[in-house]
Formats: C-alpha cells, sequence, structure tokens
C-alpha cells in the first residue's frame, strides 16, 4: 500500500513536470515561431538546386538576405543575436572565408554609425533644447502657425548635420513645452497637439537625406559607390542632389499637415514659454557656447577632411572631445548607446558586400531586366520606380540603413556608371512616413501615447506618395543639369 502510494505521488510529481516543461516549450514556440519559420525555410531552400547563373554563395548570401528580413521584421531574437547570426552564417553557408567576412564587418561606414551615436548622446547631454527654443522663438515668435513652420525648419537643419536620432530628443521637449493644459478631449486642441508633434517628426525625418552626416543609409550609399562602382561623391556633392529635394519637402510637408489637422493654435502658449525659458544660466552659456564650437567644428571637418579622414573617424573624434573635457562620461554614452544596433548595421553591411562579391546581386538585377523587357518602352522610368518604392517601402518597415546596407548593391547594379540609381534609392529609404517602427523620430514620437498607429499612416501615406514624386521629378529634371 505504501508503495502504491509513492508511486501515485510519484506520478503526479512527473505529470507537474511534464506540464511546466511542456507549457514552456509552447511558450518558447509561440514566442520563437518566427525564428522557428525563417530556420526551416532557409533548410527548404539550401536542398533545392541553385537556380541557373547563380553561384552557390551567391545562393547562400540570399537565403540569409531571407532570413534577415524576417527576422529584423518579426523580431522574434534580439538585433544583436540577428547580427551574429548574419556573420556565423556567412562562414558556415561558404558565402565568405572568416577573414572576408571580418574585413567587412567593420569600415567607415559602421564607425559613422558608432560615432554619430556617441556624438549625439554627448549632445543631447549638454541640455541644448533651451538654447535652441530662444533661438526659435526670437526667429519665428511672432505667430503661432510661423513657430511652427520655424520648429519644422530648424528641425530639419539640424538634422541634416546631426542626424534625426540627435535632433529628435533635443527638439521633441520644446514642441511639448508649448502644448502643456492643452484639452486633447477637443477636436480642435488634439489636432494642434497632432500639429505640433508633427511638425518636428517631419522636420527632422525629411532633414536626414540633406547631407551624408544624416543618416548612416547615407554613408552606406557613399560606400558602396566608392567600393562597386569607383565613384566618389563628396559631402558637397551629396547636398547639391539632395537639398534642393528638402527643402521642396519642407514646403509640401507645411501644407499636407495644415490639411490633416486643422486648427485654430488657440491652445499653443508660446509667450508663457517664452518666460519660462528667459532665464539665463552663466555656467550654461557657457557650456552650450563651447558644444556649439565644438557641433560646429565636427560639421566643419565632414564638409573639408571627409576624403583625407573618412566621416567615422571625424564623428569618432567629437564623441572623443566631449568626453576628454568632461562634458560627458564613458557611463552616460555606454549606458544609452545601442550597441546592438551598430552591431545590426555592421552585419546588414557585411552581407551587403557578399551580395555584391558572390554575383547575387548582378544576378537578381539581370532577373529584373529580363521583366522589364517583357514590358513596353521607358523601362528605365520602371526600374527606377521600382527600386525607389521598393526601398521606400521596405525601410519602413525594415529599417533604412539595413535596407540601404542590402539592397543597395541591386540599386547601383540596375545603372552603374549613373548615380541616379544610388541616390534615389538611399534617399527614397529616408522617407519614414508610413509606420511607427520606420525610424527613431517614429519610434519617439508614437512613445509620447499622443499619436496612433493609424494616424501616422494616413497623415504619412500622402507624405510619403507626395516625397516619391518630388525626388522622380527631381532626378529627372533637376540632377541632369548637376
Amino acid at each position: 500500500m505504501l508503495f502504491f502510494r509513492y508511486l501515485l505521488n510519484k506520478f503526479d510529481s512527473m505529470n507537474e513536470l511534464y506540464k511546466i516543461v511542456s507549457s514552456s516549450m509552447l511558450y518558447w514556440f509561440s514566442q520563437k515561431k518566427w525564428f522557428l519559420f525563417s530556420v526551416v525555410l532557409a533548410i527548404f531552400l539550401l536542398n533545392l538546386s541553385t537556380p541557373v547563373g547563380l553561384t552557390i554563395a551567391g545562393y547562400h548570401s540570399l537565403i540569409i538576405l531571407l532570413m534577415v528580413f524576417t527576422l529584423v521584421t518579426f523580431e522574434p531574437i534580439p538585433f544583436p543575436a540577428i547580427a551574429l547570426l548574419t556573420l556565423v552564417l556567412q562562414v558556415l553557408l561558404g558565402v565568405a572565408p572568416p577573414d572576408v567576412v571580418a574585413a567587412s564587418f567593420m569600415n567607415d561606414a559602421v564607425l559613422f554609425v558608432m560615432g554619430s551615436l556617441m556624438f549625439a548622446i554627448a549632445i543631447v547631454h549638454q541640455g541644448l533644447d533651451i538654447r535652441l527654443a530662444k533661438i526659435i522663438i526670437r526667429m519665428f515668435g511672432k505667430s503661432k502657425r510661423l513657430f511652427l513652420a520655424g520648429l519644422m525648419t530648424i528641425s530639419a537643419v539640424l538634422s541634416s548635420f546631426l542626424g534625426e536620432h540627435t535632433i529628435i530628443a533635443i527638439m521633441l521637449p520644446i514642441g511639448l513645452s508649448v502644448m502643456k493644459n492643452v484639452d486633447t478631449k477637443q477636436t480642435d486642441g488634439r489636432n494642434a497637439v497632432l500639429l505640433t508633434l508633427f511638425s518636428v517628426a517631419y522636420g527632422t525625418i525629411i532633414g536626414s537625406i540633406g547631407t551624408p552626416s544624416g543618416g548612416a543609409r547615407n554613408v552606406i550609399m557613399i560606400n558602396y559607390l566608392q567600393e562597386f562602382s569607383n565613384i566618389h561623391i563628396d559631402y558637397w556633392e551629396w547636398m547639391k542632389h539632395a537639398y534642393p529635394i528638402l527643402i521642396v519637402q519642407l514646403v509640401v510637408a507645411y501644407f499636407v499637415l495644415q490639411f490633416a489637422f486643422p486648427t485654430s493654435l488657440k491652445n499653443i502658449e508660446i509667450q508663457g514659454y517664452k518666460k519660462k525659458i528667459a532665464k539665463s544660466d552663466t555656467r550654461n552659456n557657457i557650456n552650450h557656447l563651447f558644444s556649439s564650437i565644438i557641433i560646429l567644428s565636427i560639421v566643419t571637418s565632414w564638409f573639408l577632411f571627409n576624403e583625407e579622414f573618412g566621416l567615422g573617424i571625424i564623428a569618432l573624434c567629437g564623441a572623443l572631445i566631449f568626453m576628454i573635457f568632461g562634458m560627458v562620461s564613458w557611463e552616460v554614452i555606454n549606458k544609452n548607446t545601442n550597441w546592438g544596433v551598430i552591431l545590426l548595421f555592421a552585419a546588414t553591411i557585411s552581407l551587403g558586400f557578399q551580395i555584391n562579391e558572390t554575383g547575387a546581386s548582378s544576378w537578381m538585377v539581370e532577373k529584373f531586366n529580363g521583366l522589364l523587357s517583357l514590358m513596353p518602352e521607358n523601362s528605365l522610368n520602371i526600374s527606377w520606380s521600382f527600386m525607389a518604392i521598393l526601398t521606400g517601402l521596405t525601410a519602413n518597415f525594415f529599417t533604412s540603413s539595413a535596407t540601404i546596407s542590402l539592397l543597395g548593391p541591386m540599386a547601383i547594379e540596375l545603372q552603374p556608371s549613373d548615380i541616379s540609381f544610388a541616390l534615389s534609392a538611399a534617399i527614397a529609404s529616408g522617407f519614414s512616413f508610413l509606420t511607427v517602427i520606420s525610424s527613431p523620430t517614429a519610434m519617439i514620437i508614437y512613445s509620447t501615447g499622443l499619436v496612433s498607429t493609424k494616424t501616422f499612416f494616413k497623415v504619412g501615406l500622402l507624405m510619403f506618395t507626395s516625397s516619391i514624386v518630388i525626388l522622380y521629378l527631381m532626378s529627372k529634371f533637376y540632377w541632369v543639369t548637376l
């Protein structure tokens, strides 16, 4: 009897253990279903015969590309894990030897991403938002609509040089400060809040296309053009192509937002905010002055010395100067730098290089051109539209830098001797207007809890379409004159 009771207790404990293990496994599978899907899909594709005209290494690089798209889109595993998996698979699947993968993992584009993120943290740490608020009110404070236009314009100009992730962190507090005590239950008040938030957001997003330092994708494309087509674009050359587009986009964005969010702006309190920031502190004034000198020096160096030293080294110098003079500690930079994002950028850039080196990008372009031959004339316009829209849409779900890292080689291969395709792809990937996961700006604006995904998409669809049209007209009629 005792033995029977012992067996019964043993069975109950084993049954309880089984329930715990099975529930844990089910939970793991539910959380990692997209990872498992990508692995199963990769195994299935690896067992198929290599497509005609494509090397085994090239075929395997495209399989890794498909896995990375799936994993970054659904994020079943952390970004650093995706980055490491990308590097490991390149070696295990024979895409490239370890030394080649390691060499492609670190270049000026990666140094720029790392340096600019660290530089941005150092800038935000200085509390320059108050100083900027004073300048904006002094220049644009005569009317509320002019103030919002100024907020958008200043955001765009600064974002074009310092990157949107830096400027949204500085400019958003200014926008939020003038919206305090606004009654968002009323349509007029809610639209005033949305108009202010979107003015800051669209300014920083639009500005990021303006210069190479505006976004990592710009530097990645410049590196690709130099590596694959031996075409060199300096800082000023990029600005000549991109800044007119930025200016036209700002004008269009202003009217799009006025149309989307009609409001009297009676709830926006500029004068009250002006009094709040009127006080100044001598120590802060000196700190802000020195910070401005450092920022101006780095931007000037990007103009003058980018060919000699590279954009990445100069960006690292900016962060280094702030640390040397004790204006920001390493602990602050280390705590706020997203090292996982840097790893992911480096890994996708490495994969992009292998896609080009193995001939996979040439194979994709050849297949695409084969489809174009079945279409009527003006296939060049069709291929341009396809590439611009593809990179623009993909970037809204996959981040712009990763998109250009992986699709950039294909854009260059479409027209190796013509930079318009490559530049159009890079610029279109900056049109982060559709989803709240498309860029740091979009995510930060959404995190305020004042903007819904539906609102962001509805307004963004109009802005995205307008931006593609502007980009096409500029590439067709303006770029040919340069």
